[in-house]
């Protein structure tokens, strides 16, 4: 795979996430197209070489006592993956940054065209679901492969080298989308008529839809009816106060037909929310319509509106529907002055969509450069489990805590999103007990529970462009 000069330094950019030093000193690397030749002058050098493949050509490497895929394979395979020459030059024997770019960048999301029917990139067509990968964040054990030799030969060489971890145990970014307030608003109602003569699909069996449409029709007619249970937010608060927790609350403006929400900033009720959120120390952030991950006016508007509301510009966003193009999204992003992202995951699957557990930038490839925003990727969704996947409790609680392990591993990030529309005992008998649960485990485990716009302040601090 060939990687201009701007691609190279956003891998080694990365790299610094992980480790500083003597060792990375520029001209200390050699990278050389697969099958070169190492200069006879090279002596006390890092040499890595790039595969002539365009697309992966994965091979199975041992690390660490795992079978770990590693994307592109050199012509000349050795076994181990690297080796000291006589002349004390470090030699990689795959290529581990051709494999870092391809995952982190974004690339294959670019070169597949192939999009579901709100324009996603689909898990089906990944190199995850290919090589059944996407339960590991591959390029924090790629970057973990390079700085095994790299100690190998800082030692042999005398040379100074310090490993760095973003967090002492691991980072924990809880964050909920709040798509949705009322669970018995007219609207949803109304539509459950429709459901129940078939104008609409069912979500839930046709007995339940006809208990919860009266239940909607008394709570409506009724003037001292209790709380909504979609309407949750002082639960969330007192429950993440108490585990301190800070979390990220993402709000969607109404907009268009339904695809979005059925509030907008400035209604009462959700003004009050938000400036309560904020004096709570919790993180208010921007979910991005349907039309803004396209839009860039759009967006514009949207986040004026909440500026106006909130009292300062919101840093992060994260887009509804995990909608997005890349790289089109990222620039209309970063070109209205937000901080960081938080959109890339798989809808219908947890995992790693681009095989990294650490904040990141994102690659511009008309450009050829990397961009300034960051990405905080999502590892999971609940509804990737519970509804796309149809899993229960246990599944996810067995997940949620693998990925706590692998940030920890690494000293990266866990991000969980669990909207508060899916927090009801009346959709999903056992939820709050559940959810609490998995929380107080998660924070025991050393989970630190961080907004995102504390993350990327603490990352940006640990690496220079």
């Amino acid at each position: 795979m060939f990687l201009s000069e701007n691609k190279i330094r956003y891998v080694f950019f990365h790299l610094r996430q992980h480790v500083t030093g003597e060792v990375l000193e520029p001209d200390r690397f050699h990278v050389i197209e697969d099958g070169g030749p190492i200069p006879d002058t090279a002596t006390g050098k890092v040499v890595f070489f790039l595969s002539e493949k365009e697309d992966p050509t994965p091979v199975m490497t041992n690390f660490q006592g795992e079978q770990l895929p590693v994307l592109f394979e050199l012509k000349n395979k050795q076994e181990g993956l690297f080796h000291l020459d006589d002349k004390g030059n470090l030699i990689f024997h795959n290529d581990l940054l051709s494999s870092i770019f391809y995952l982190l960048s974004g690339i294959q999301e670019v070169e597949i065209t192939q999009k579901d029917r709100y324009g996603r990139f689909p898990f089906a067509f990944s190199i995850q679901k290919q090589l059944d990968c996407v339960h590991l964040p591959l390029v924090n054990y790629y970057f973990e492969m390079i700085i095994s030799g790299l100690d190998v030969f800082a030692k042999k060489n005398a040379l100074n080298l310090q490993r760095r971890r973003l967090f002492d145990d691991f980072g924990f970014f809880l964050s909920h989308d709040v798509d949705r307030v009322a669970f018995y608003h007219p609207f949803r109602v109304i539509n459950r008529i429709k459901q129940l003569i078939g104008l609409a699909p069912l979500g839930y069996s046709y007995a339940k839809t006809i208990k919860l449409f009266f239940k909607g029709i008394l709570y409506n007619l009724n003037p001292f009816q209790k709380q909504d249970p979609w309407w949750n937010f002082d639960w969330l608060m007192n429950l993440e106060k108490r585990l301190g927790i800070r979390s990220t609350f993402f709000f969607l403006k109404q907009e268009d037909r339904f695809d979005n929400s059925l509030y907008k900033f400035h209604f009462k009720k959700i003004k009050s929310l938000i400036l309560r959120l904020k004096d709570e120390g919790f993180e208010v952030g921007l979910h991005g319509t349907m039309r803004s991950a396209y839009d860039l006016e759009n967006l514009l508007r949207q986040k004026k509106d909440l500026y106006q509301v909130l009292g300062y510009q919101p840093q992060g966003i994260r887009q509804h529907y995990l909608r997005f193009f890349h790289p089109q999204t990222f620039e209309i992003q970063q070109d209205t002055g937000l901080t960081y992202d938080t959109t890339l995951a798989f809808a219908e699957q947890d995992g790693y969509r681009n095989g990294y557990c650490y904040p990141f930038h994102p690659y511009d490839f008309e450009k050829d450069q990397m961009m300034d925003i960051w990405e905080i990727p999502l590892m999971m969704m609940e509804v990737s489990v519970l509804q796309y996947r149809k899993e229960g409790f246990p599944e996810l609680r067995k997940l949620a805590l693998h990925y706590a392990s692998e940030a920890k591993r690494f000293g990266g990030i866990f991000s969980l999103l669990w909207h508060n529309c899916r927090l009801s005992n009346v959709e999903y008998h056992g939820v709050t007990d559940f959810y609490e649960s998995l929380l107080e485990e998660i924070v025991e485990e050393g989970g630190e529970g961080l907004p995102g716009e504390e993350i990327v302040k603490k990352v940006s601090g640990t690496v220079e462009k």
